[in-house]
């Protein structure tokens, strides 16, 4: 793991598919921005719609599908030449740790680690469904690539009963239990401290483009308070891992085992694993801010 932290760290142009589920609320928005914004330190190969089901969503399948039209809605107003290509993921979760849903997701994942020369990052900011089932049918896939997964909650939080975690648990325990080589963002308890407020996002990006008149409206529309309020923009924060690497803080330690009661279970002889237990707020801001305004 210090191999790949160090890997991770330095100035090489990381080659990554993002795996995201687009439509489910307004960071992935940003998060594909960003990556697409940063060529000097991230190349996007592909992305992958992922499956998520709440309010916005009528099943697995609708979510991914409006994540699947949002990502194509993203890469217009970043860049209308942009020839990144896009896959429809998982219709549904998982529900036997043996057999995989198939999508195009998981076959595009398959195709692109085990055809490439170069390491292949998997930056996935949902469900992890789709790389779960990528693992299940091919798992030489461990060997050759990175997963980083925002998903989850701390370590010192009182469950992990999270929303990319607590939608498909059963993938979340193939993924962590797989070997493959894994960065955690944990959600509350670290990621949480990654917020902004309409006044700050009027201010940056309001008016600087299309793109940027699009984050902020659709930040504003959910809004809940007029006063003190702020939103957690927590998918960008798995981006910076490769964008901005100082501004987060590792540890190296052994991968719990995920409870179906969406708990950690801790051995000590576990193989280990990369921890973000710390982030720098304003460091990866400014970066965000300044590619988003300056397109």
């Amino acid at each position: 793991m210090h191999k790949i932290l160090d890997e991770i760290k330095s100035a090489s142009v990381k080659n990554i598919i993002l795996d995201t589920d687009t439509y489910n609320e307004i960071d992935d928005q940003f998060a594909l921005a960003y990556a697409m914004l940063s060529p000097e330190r991230i190349k996007v190969l592909s992305v992958n719609a992922a499956p998520f089901l709440n309010s916005r969503s009528t099943s697995p399948a609708d979510g991914m599908m409006k994540s699947y039209n949002e990502i194509a809605n993203i890469m217009k107003l970043v860049d209308p030449d942009a020839m990144i290509p896009y896959y429809k993921g998982s219709e549904r979760f998982l529900t036997d740790k043996s057999k995989p849903v198939e999508s195009e997701a998981a076959d595009n994942i398959i195709n692109t680690v085990m055809n490439s020369d170069e390491r292949v990052y998997i930056v996935a900011i949902g469900a992890i469904t789709n790389v779960a089932s990528a693992i299940i049918k091919c798992p030489e896939i461990a060997s050759k690539t990175v997963l980083i997964w925002l998903g989850g909650h701390a370590f010192t939080y009182k469950d992990t009963k999270e929303f990319n975690l607590y939608q498909d648990v059963m993938s979340a325990q193939v993924v962590f239990d797989s070997g493959i080589p894994l960065v955690q963002i944990p959600c509350n308890g670290v990621c949480s401290e990654f917020r902004t407020t309409i006044p700050e996002l009027e201010y940056y990006l309001r008016g600087k483009n299309d793109l940027c008149d699009y984050l902020v409206d659709i930040v504003s529309s959910y809004a809940q308070k007029p006063y003190g309020w702020s939103k957690v923009v927590w998918d960008v924060t798995a981006v910076a891992v490769l964008t901005q690497p100082a501004a987060l803080s590792y540890a190296i330690v052994p991968r719990p085992y995920v409870t179906s009661e969406f708990r950690y279970a801790f051995d000590m002889q576990r193989e280990h694993y990369i921890y973000v237990n710390k982030l720098s707020r304003d460091q990866i801001f400014a970066d965000l801010f300044k590619k988003l305004s300056n397109k």
